[in-house]
Parts: structure tokens; C-alpha cells; sequence
């Protein structure tokens, strides 16, 4: 069976999740698959500079960090500056990893990675299909070449912000951002009828976690809260320490890194998250009403805009917001209803199995391609 190297990174969870959702499916069709982090076979420093450095910018420099994302996206000046700065640092690193692994497709699940693959195409050092992954509902820039074979997106407006940035419209495929299997699984009868709201902040706990939760103990209804602090574990103590058990008549349940979130959101009414591509893809195929109380300045800015535009999404743009919107929730029970609904249409875009057809169609076009030409 076909071989199929997938590039990922871990700027965020979110690539290296939707990188093995894509290995699984595969792999469940018989292709062999490997996941790379050229960013690491690169080495530690630039490791360092663009990983750590996008969390340090994320969490402690969210406005510039936006700021950054926007002169990349427009500036088409600085988009080809940093395009061709990840060509000269990463064009023989993905080179080596291509001749190691000899795949027959080539799968990317980070922008930068773009430019690097249309480099080796267009200098003719590789001759395979290759398939760009957006993990967000509004596209950079950065993903956008005459190289990329396919592009699979989340939904019919990330298609469009695509098209407008120059990519072609029949290369565009709607098969829905890659998620675990688990997220596409009806979803499962709650244990009790208790409201649950479900607070998240991505792998990194970002501290605004700390500052919903308190706020939602002013808030006069009964409910239950499941609070999931990711990898920091500073902020899963402190919240354990502070907030755990009953308060106020809330439920307070708090969670490290925590394997089971589709459980989690089937027991849950609501979810009040940053808007990651792959959180709110994950909240939107398990038809839960999103709360967006933050986002990071950039991708995250535009996805909450398109979710907000959708109507599965409320943004709340303060803080003391918040339990104005929970007291309407319990006001108006059909406003849940029609949020769910609006979550049932977009998932119904996705189709997940098309993926492998799509790759079998490319990796045989290809050979096609090569008995003409012998």
C-alpha cells in the first residue's frame, strides 16, 4: 500500500491532533504513515525560536502576536520575507525526510511548510502530490501556492477566504478540519439533567480559565462546571486548591491533560473555550453552543468572527458579560436549540472518508502521469 508523510508542528496542539486523526484514517485504508516535526529535525534553536516562541507570544504577547499574523497575512512583501527564510532553513531538512521516508503523498498540517514543499516541487527535487491541511476556518496567506494539489478546509468560508488569497476553487476540498474519531460519534445521553457548562483553554491553560470561573460563581442558577486546564499544571493546583467541590451550588470539577473530552462534551450544554480550529471543530460536530470569552489575536480572532457569523458561536467581549449570557441561556432554552442546529450544518459538510479518497486519486493520477511520460 501507498506510503504518505505528514508534516506537522507544534505551534499549538492542534496540528499534531489533526496530523494523527489523518494518520489513523489513513492507516485504517492500509496506507503506511508517518508524522514528522521538521521543525525539530531541524534543530533546538529554531525548534525554540518558532514552538516556544509562538507560546511565549501567544500567552504573554497575545496583541502583538496578532499584530504579526496580520502584516504576514496582507504584506505580501513580508509574506515572501518569511516564506523565503523557511525555505533556506527547512528546504534540506524536508528534502532528507522525503528521500528517508520515500512517500508516494506528501501531507502538511502547518502553513509554514507550504512555501518549503513549493520550493522542492518547483526546483523539481520531488515530483509527489501533495496536500495542504488549513486548520483554521480562515486562511494565511502562507498557504497558498500553484503547488499544492489539494487543500482540505473546514467549511465553505474557509474555501472562499482561500479563493480570494488566489488559490484555485476546484483544488479546495470541504472535508472538515481532521478530528479524532471520537468527536464524530453521536452524541451520548448526559448521566443527569444538570446544566454543565465545560471551560477549556487549549493545551496551554491560558490563565482567562481562572477568570471565568470566578465570575460564573456570582451567577444565581445551579450547574455544574467542568474546568480543563490542559498541560499546566501551575493552574490545574491553584484552581484545585481555590475552586474544587461545591460552591456557591455549583459543581466544580477541574482536570489536568485530559484524554476523555468527548465525554466530556457529551455531558456538557456548553462550552466556553478559545477558539482553536480543532476545539471548536471538535465542539461543533458534538453540537455544543461555543462561548468565546478570548481568543488569540490573529487565527483565533478570525475564527471567532466566522463561528460568531455561523451561529454556533457568542463572543463576549467582557468579562462581566458572561453571566449575562449563561442567565439567557436558561431564559431562552431554544436559543441552545438553534446554536445546535447551526452546528448540525456545518458538520454535515464534513466527510472525513473523502480524504483517503482524495489521496488515492492523487497518488494514482501521479502514477498514471509517470507510465505516459516512460
Amino acid at each position: 500500500m501507498p506510503t504518505v508523510l505528514i508534516l506537522s508542528a507544534s505551534t499549538g496542539n492542534g496540528h499534531n491532533q489533526a496530523a494523527n486523526s489523518l494518520k489513523n484514517e489513513l492507516e485504517a485504508f492500509g496506507y503506511t504513515v508517518h508524522i514528522t516535526d521538521p521543525l525539530r529535525e531541524e534543530g533546538k534553536m529554531l525548534d525554540t525560536l518558532i514552538e516556544e516562541g509562538y507560546e511565549l507570544l501567544a500567552s504573554k504577547m497575545p496583541k502583538f502576536y496578532g499584530k504579526m499574523y496580520k502584516i504576514s497575512d496582507y504584506n505580501k512583501l513580508i509574506n515572501k520575507g518569511v516564506g523565503n527564510f523557511l525555505k533556506i532553513t527547512l528546504r534540506k531538512t524536508i528534502f532528507n525526510l522525503i528521500q528517508q521516508y520515500r512517500p508516494d503523498l506528501v501531507i502538511s498540517t502547518h502553513p509554514f511548510y507550504v512555501s518549503v514543499v513549493s520550493y522542492l516541487k518547483a526546483e523539481g527535487k520531488i515530483d509527489l502530490p501533495y496536500i495542504a491541511v488549513v486548520t483554521d476556518y480562515m486562511a494565511h496567506r502562507f498557504y497558498v501556492s500553484k503547488y499544492v494539489d489539494a487543500y482540505i478546509v473546514g467549511s465553505s468560508y474557509t474555501k472562499d477566504t482561500l479563493i480570494e488569497k488566489g488559490a484555485v476553487a476546484e483544488n479546495i476540498y470541504i472535508y472538515g478540519i481532521p478530528i479524532r474519531k471520537e468527536f464524530s460519534q453521536p452524541r451520548q445521553t448526559p448521566k443527569d439533567n444538570t446544566f454543565t457548562l465545560l471551560i477549556m483553554g487549549g493545551s496551554m491553560g491560558l490563565s482567562y480559565m481562572k477568570k471565568c470561573l470566578k465570575k460564573l460563581l456570582y451567577n444565581t442558577h445551579e450547574f455544574r462546571i467542568f474546568v480543563v486546564c490542559g498541560n499546566n499544571v501551575k493552574l490545574k493546583n491553584e484552581l484545585e486548591a481555590k475552586f474544587s467541590g461545591l460552591r456557591n451550588g455549583k459543581e466544580i470539577i477541574i482536570f489536568g491533560f485530559c484524554p476523555n473530552i468527548p465525554e466530556l462534551m457529551d455531558q456538557s450544554d456548553v462550552i466556553i473555550t478559545k477558539p482553536g480550529g480543532l476545539t471548536a471543530t471538535e465542539a461543533i460536530n458534538k453540537k455544543i453552543p461555543i462561548l468565546i470569552p478570548f481568543y488569540i489575536p490573529g487565527q483565533e480572532e478570525e475564527n471567532a468572527e466566522i463561528l460568531v457569523n455561523a451561529g454556533v458561536a457568542i463572543r463576549i467581549t467582557k468579562i462581566t458579560e458572561l453571566n449575562e449570557v449563561v442567565d439567557r441561556f436558561f431564559r431562552e432554552p431554544s436559543l441552545l436549540e438553534n446554536m445546535r442546529r447551526n452546528a448540525q450544518k456545518i458538520s454535515a459538510e464534513r466527510s472525513p472518508g473523502n480524504i483517503v479518497q482524495l489521496a488515492d486519486r492523487l497518488i494514482t493520477s501521479k502514477k498514471q502521469h509517470e507510465k505516459v511520460r516512460s
